[in-house]
């Protein structure tokens, strides 16, 4: 198995046009987790002269992302999986068992999810330090360019330590292609993790440009979301506002006002959003969710999240579909609408857009005890919608409706019901009722087993397998 550095230098040899590129790596990268420890690697300063060759790693990464990790739209991504995992999704396909085992919460060290997660997850931290260390390293890239990537490679690296540590908990914090340290290297405290996470973002913001021409590549503002993120996850309420607003004002984002438009390509409000490669290719979000007949040929939304709209909301009849047979009928996330290609792209796969940041202020500034702004920043939510305005309450009563607001806003969207609910200390009491499996440790999936044989420093397996 050939290094990330060694794939690009091949790339280089052959004097591959820049179109060529992205199809090459993707090629020689399959199985890409199985690093071999290097015999000849070469040094960044070769590797990464050129910014042609930088920009097709990045397009490796992203594609991965797109396709092949955990933020992909298929069966296999956080959105499908943790739908079921947690209490917006039902099967009813029974021959579907390996997502049958995640809607009874009967997840397995072996499973081939959860090695898909931590696999694909590192896979793309390697490709990312490969790029810091390259980059780093390179005496003929621009400043410009070099700043840029050098912040886009950190920015990725913390997105994806990120979500892993919020699926396994305490895992390492890889910050080097360096193969003698990774094999053995050891999982940290989630607290370190978190501040190695927010260091990176603080280098990205440092690095990158505010504007990029295009949503489809992460900029300063990009970074600055996740850092919100990041902050009202660790409870830094002051540092979570504060970073919100930045975003909010001074980003150039706008709340799109017409529900049906929200996940569009190029929304006003998309922050980030996975480019499909392929002109005309839309989103496997469509492909997995929407379906035209009845009873559903493998998952629907549940009826405790159908319920959980109230009367009048918008978003029930703009972002759920419906089938009916008889006197039954089952709903379907809709909020991407296009499962067939189009003559251009009309959808791509949203990571971060603005609502989260409205909703991060609103519940930051409820946690302070801003009661008037938590509520301005809810109500802007609720009245797209077409809802009512939220009146002046108490703080926890603001809370729990602010919850209730993020629970229909990002519903199947990358595992946020999960995480918000972990989060916020609530997932026994929501998930006990109606999860007849649910135990407290269910919280954090199991690292594979795979890995803890491999890697004894790994242990201990997390409690509850």
């Amino acid at each position: 198995m050939k290094s990330f550095i060694g794939i690009l230098h091949t790339i280089k040899n052959k004097v591959f046009r820049p179109s060529y590129i992205l199809v090459f790596i993707l090629s020689a990268c399959e199985g890409f987790t199985e690093v071999d420890q290097p015999t000849d690697q070469l040094t960044g300063s070769v590797v990464f002269e050129e910014a042609s060759t930088v920009d097709a790693a990045f397009a490796y990464i992203y594609s991965e992302l797109r396709h092949n990790s955990f933020t992909n739209g298929t069966t296999s991504g956080l959105s499908y999986l943790l739908g079921h995992y947690t209490d917006e999704l039902n099967l009813y396909n029974p021959s579907f068992q390996s997502i049958q085992i995640y809607e009874e919460n009967n997840v397995l060290p072996t499973d081939g999810y959860v090695q898909g997660f931590w696999n694909s997850g590192y896979t793309l931290i390697h490709a990312s330090n490969s790029i810091l260390e390259g980059v780093g390293a390179s005496t003929t890239l621009t400043s410009d360019d070099r700043e840029h990537f050098l912040g886009e490679a950190y920015f990725l690296r913390a997105f994806i330590h990120f979500y892993l540590t919020n699926l396994f908990g305490e895992i390492p914090y890889v910050q080097s292609t360096d193969y003698r340290v990774n094999s053995t290297i050891g999982r940290m405290e989630t607290t370190l993790i978190y501040q190695k996470i927010i260091d990176d973002l603080m280098h990205a913001k440092e690095l990158m440009p505010t504007g990029s021409g295009t949503n489809f590549r992460p900029n300063r503002w990009v970074a600055s979301a996740l850092l919100t993120r990041v902050y009202l996850y660790q409870g830094e309420w002051s540092l979570a506002l504060e970073e919100a607003h930045d975003v909010i004002e001074n980003g150039g984002y706008q709340m799109n006002t017409d529900l049906g438009q929200v996940f569009l390509i190029n929304s006003p409000e998309t922050l980030w959003q996975l480019d499909s490669g392929i002109n005309g290719v839309n989103t496997e979000e469509a492909f997995t969710f929407v379906f035209t007949d009845g009873p559903p040929p493998y998952s629907a939304m549940s009826n405790y999240l159908v319920n959980s709209f109230e009367t009048g909301d918008a978003r029930l009849t703009n972002w759920v579909g419906s089938v009916s047979e008889g006197s039954d009928t089952w709903y379907y996330p809709y909020k991407y609408k296009v499962n067939t290609n189009t003559a251009t792209t009309e959808e791509s796969s949203i990571i971060i857009r603005l609502a989260e940041l409205h909703l991060i202020a609103a519940e930051a500034a409820a946690q302070l005890g801003d009661i008037e702004l938590a509520l301005d920043h809810l109500n802007i939510l609720r009245e797209r919608a077409g809802l009512p305005m939220t009146p002046s309450m108490d703080q926890v009563s603001l809370l729990d409706a602010i919850h209730r607001e993020r629970r229909i806003e990002f519903f199947t969207e990358l595992g946020h019901r999960f995480f918000d609910l972990k989060r916020s200390g609530r997932i026994d009491g929501v998930l006990t009722p109606v999860k007849s499996n649910w135990q407290g440790t269910d919280a954090k999936l199991p690292l594979p087993e795979s890995e803890l044989l491999l890697n004894p420093n790994l242990e201990p397996q997390n409690e509850g397998y």
